[in-house]
């Protein structure tokens, strides 16, 4: 996923306090049977709209965060209701893995999940700034507070 489109610094909302903290949290992977274990961090959000902001980071524990996007949106959108915003983290433990990224997941009208990249993001994109903006006030918070 290293060449997807940035999101939109207005589908990004401002934080508040962090509600959740599960360095173990399990989630649905497909199936009835099959689960996952991620960190799952969850903040309230002050924009207009109260909401929640939740964020899943790759533990490498069990199933893939990524293959399980449509099952872990589910899963929250049942707890935290229809307004809450999902970020997916990729945490890089070594420097040969690649890098470390965060991506806004979304699910699309047919069921499916589609990413837009939040952080890093190529500085001749016109979207650049506005995330660049959002991770200094708040994207840093969320990739710093992993063990």
């Amino acid at each position: 996923m290293a060449a997807l489109t940035p999101a939109s610094p207005a589908d990004l909302p401002p934080l508040a306090a962090l509600v959740a903290d599960d360095p173990f949290w399990r989630y649905p992977a497909g199936g009835l049977t099959r689960e996952g274990v991620a960190h799952l961090r969850v903040w309230l959000t002050a924009g207009p709209e109260p909401g929640h902001l939740a964020v899943v980071t790759e533990t490498g524990l069990a199933a893939s965060v990524t293959e399980s996007a449509g099952h872990i949106w589910a899963a929250l959108a049942r707890r935290y209701g229809p307004s809450f915003a999902l970020l997916e983290h990729y945490l890089a433990l070594e420097l040969s893995e690649g890098m470390e990224t965060l991506d806004l997941v979304r699910i699309g009208t047919d069921g499916s999940p589609h990413w837009s990249r939040v952080w890093p993001t190529p500085e001749d994109n016109p979207r650049h700034t506005g995330l660049d903006l959002w991770m200094a006030a708040y994207g840093h918070q969320i990739v710093r507070s992993m063990p």
